[in-house]
This record gives structure tokens, C-alpha cells and sequence, in this order.
């Protein structure tokens, strides 16, 4: 297993010094502050950003420094505070942000307001955070829920998963010029190492190019899908940043790991399934959003249903929900935690997105279905026995599998009915 990250080649100045497959990691953006710089509406957001700013900066201006507790503050807002650093708004700062998967939200991504959007987060989406990339993100260290992992080509929180963190492909440089985040040395390592490994097989396979920084990246995505390899270090999933296996069949693991790569960072452009929708007549009068996982169906309201949901879609978990639970949980309808928001700017209403979340959930639906295709392709679990394809250079796993399917008892009414066939 090669280090995927470590500090000292995110240091590194020069390749001599790399040992990690990736050079920058960081954590996801930490807010302090989400009701207020996150938001579905556009004018919602503008009118908090504005609110919020008018006040601090009136506070600023008037060397009122008993934080007036009607917008929130925090240790590091104080910090800037006392350092007289002003909040200016400006529609540049608006970004979209992945809130939680599968779900995007405008985001103000002012530098003073966010308590931690860092350098790393320039460096990985460019000095307006709006450039062109793909981010691996996973829970980070001491989760409390499975690992899980997501990609995506916008700005994320550290909550969008749990602890998050981030594997991206490029980087920039303050003038915004794009550089490969994998390292020199890790796309050395992984060439030579299948060079050797498939001999003059490997010209055919990457005749051009060899083993590129893109190909590394789907590789590892796909790797991290992998059930056996997340049965195999569970445990060290929770301690440590992972650390990537070469697997003999490289392109393959590459070509399922570029599959799910387009699936998850393009699922709002993904084919929506065919969910049957049920209207009852009248106007809804109360918010739903709940699964009914044995029906196949999502009810969203007391007036309107989706059904045909496929027992695959359910199957597509990230940490205690499906995908299509993220959705769901997110649109819903609650008070806001912050006391000024509730009384101010209370504005979300499901049914105003009600259109929106049934296109989103059909799109989820499928890229969930497609994203379990390409995991069972790998591996999946039969009862208490994971089934495996390919043995990943273990052959004593495949077969312990295998051993074990076949190895218990009989059914004999189930001979009986094959034998007929």
C-alpha cells in the first residue's frame, strides 16, 4: 500500500521530496455560520449577506466592539473584528457550493465571513474559487459513520460528508495558472510498477501517454468504492488517511473508477429515471419528504407521490442515508436555528422547489442505480458473504469467499427444483 497523502509531500518543493500519490489535501470549508452564508434563493442569500455585513461593519465603524448578538459571531469573526477587517459584499463572492451530497446551494464565500475558507481552498478552485476541477472527497479521521467518499467540481464543507476531506486533481497558483495535483512521484511509481508487472503488455494498454495524473485519479476513486477494500481496512479507514493497493487490473479499476467520476460530479445532468409520479387532486397542505423503501416509493407531500423506485437506488448509501435520503432531508421544512434568520428571512418554502426536487430526485435515482452497477461489479454482500470479482493480488480472500458460499449445507428442495430446470 503507497500513502495516498502525506505532510511532507504537501510541503514539498521539489519532486525529490514527494511520497505521497497526491501533493495538496485539505479539509472541507468550515463556516461557523451556515444559515447565513448558504441558501437555495439567490435574493434569500443576497439579503442576509447584505444584512449581515451592514451590521458588523456599522459595529466596526462605530468602535462598538459588545458584538451585537443579532448576527453570530465566533472566535475567529472576533478576531478579524479587532484587527478592523470590513465585510464587503460583492456578487463575485457568490459561489455554488456542494452543501451535502448530491445537494448544491449558493454560497457567500466571503473570507471574513467564513471562519475557515483557507488558502487550500484557493489553491484548489482558483482565486475566485470557481475554476475547473475534480475533488475526491471522504470522511476524514475519527468519523463516527461508515467511510464514504464523493467527488465533485465545486467548493465543499466540512460537514458535506463527515469531517471531510479532499483528494483534488489540479492545483493553482495565485496568478491562476492549473498544475497537476498528483505528484511526480507517484505517477513515477505507479508507471514503473505496471511497466514491470505487464511487461510489453503496458505500451498496448497506455500506448501514448503511459499511466496519466487522470488516470491515477479515477484509479483511486474507483478504489475506494471497492467493498473489499473497505471490509479489508475498516478499521484503519477510521485511524488514517487511506492508502492506495495497485491492483493487477489497473485500466479496468481506471475505466469503472472514470464511470462513477462522471456520475457523481455531473448528477444534476444525468438521466432522469423514469419515477411515476401521483398527483391527488386539490392543494397539498402538509410537507412530507419520507422514503417507503419496501413500496418503492417517496412521499413527498400529502398530495403527491413518486413510486417505482428501484430497491438499487436504496442500496447507494453515503454514511447512514442513501443518496436519495440526502436529498430529501435537505428540502424539508424547518425553523431555523438563529434567532435573526427565523424572524427575517424564514423564506423557504418546499413547495417553491417542489418541481426541482422531483428532477433531482429522478436524476439521484439513477446515478445511485448506476453507481451500485459499478460497485457489484467489484464486489457485493450475499448474506454475511462478500462475493468477489477479481482477487486483487489476494487470492486467499477470493477464494475464503467462494469457500464459504459453497461450503454450507444444502437445500434440498433447492437441488430438487435446479435439477429440474
Amino acid at each position: 500500500l503507497i500513502p495516498i497523502v502525506d505532510r511532507q509531500s504537501k510541503r514539498a518543493k521539489k519532486a525529490d521530496d514527494e511520497r505521497a500519490v497526491f501533493g495538496l489535501f485539505s479539509n472541507g470549508a468550515k463556516t461557523n455560520r451556515d444559515e447565513w452564508v448558504y441558501d437555495f434563493d439567490v435574493r434569500t442569500l443576497r439579503d442576509k449577506a447584505l444584512f449581515f455585513s451592514d451590521v458588523y461593519n456599522e459595529s466596526l465603524d462605530n468602535g462598538d466592539d459588545s458584538y451585537n448578538p443579532v448576527i453570530k459571531w465566533s472566535r475567529d469573526l472576533r478576531n478579524e473584528f479587532q484587527r478592523g477587517k470590513r465585510i464587503v459584499y460583492s456578487e463575485a463572492n457568490r459561489i455554488t457550493s456542494l452543501y451535502r451530497p448530491f445537494v448544491a446551494k449558493h454560497h457567500f464565500a466571503d473570507f471574513t465571513i467564513n471562519d475557515v475558507l483557507t488558502r487550500n481552498h484557493y489553491e484548489i478552485f482558483g482565486p475566485d474559487l470557481k475554476q475547473t476541477n475534480k475533488v475526491i472527497c471522504f470522511s476524514g479521521v475519527a468519523s463516527t459513520k461508515p467511510f464514504q467518499v464523493l467527488a465533485t467540481d465545486k467548493l465543499f464543507g466540512f460537514d458535506t460528508l463527515e469531517k471531510t476531506q479532499c483528494l483534488p486533481l489540479y492545483r493553482y497558483t495565485p496568478e491562476g495558472e492549473r498544475i497537476s495535483n498528483i505528484t511526480e512521484w507517484g505517477i513515477r511509481l505507479i508507471n514503473e510498477h505496471y511497466r514491470k508487472e505487464w511487461g510489453d503488455d503496458f505500451d498496448s494498454i497506455y500506448p501514448d501517454t503511459g499511466i496519466t495524473a487522470e488516470h491515477i485519479l479515477a484509479y483511486t476513486y474507483a478504489v475506494l468504492h471497492d467493498p473489499v477494500y473497505r471490509y479489508d481496512y475498516a478499521v484503519d479507514l477510521l485511524r488514517e488517511f487511506p492508502r492506495l493497493p495497485l491492483y493487477h487490473d489497473f485500466d479496468i479499476w481506471a475505466r469503472m473508477g472514470q464511470t462513477l467520476l462522471d456520475l457523481h460530479v455531473g448528477f444534476e445532468s444525468a438521466e432522469p429515471y423514469p419515477l411515476q409520479r401521483n398527483d391527488q387532486a386539490g392543494a397539498p397542505t402538509r410537507v412530507i419528504l419520507r422514503p417507503d423503501k419496501e413500496r418503492g416509493v417517496i412521499v413527498l407531500d400529502d398530495k403527491t407521490t413518486l413510486s417505482g423506485v428501484p430497491p438499487d437506488a436504496w442500496r447507494y448509501r453515503l454514511g447512514s442515508r442513501s443518496a436519495l435520503e440526502w436529498v430529501l432531508d435537505q428540502y424539508k421544512e424547518r425553523k431555523p436555528k438563529d434567532p435573526t434568520i427565523a424572524e427575517k428571512f424564514n423564506t423557504y418554502r418546499f413547495a417553491d422547489y417542489k418541481e426541482r426536487v422531483i428532477d433531482l430526485l429522478q436524476r439521484v435515482c439513477t446515478v445511485s442505480v448506476q453507481t451500485m452497477d459499478v460497485v457489484d461489479d467489484m464486489a457485493y454482500w450475499e448474506g454475511d458473504n462478500l462475493i468477489v470479482f477479481g482477487d486483487r493480488d489476494k487470492h486467499e480472500l477470493a477464494m475464503q469467499s467462494l469457500s464459504e458460499w459453497f461450503g454450507r449445507d444444502e437445500d434440498e428442495d433447492w437441488l430438487a427444483a435446479w435439477s429440474e430446470t
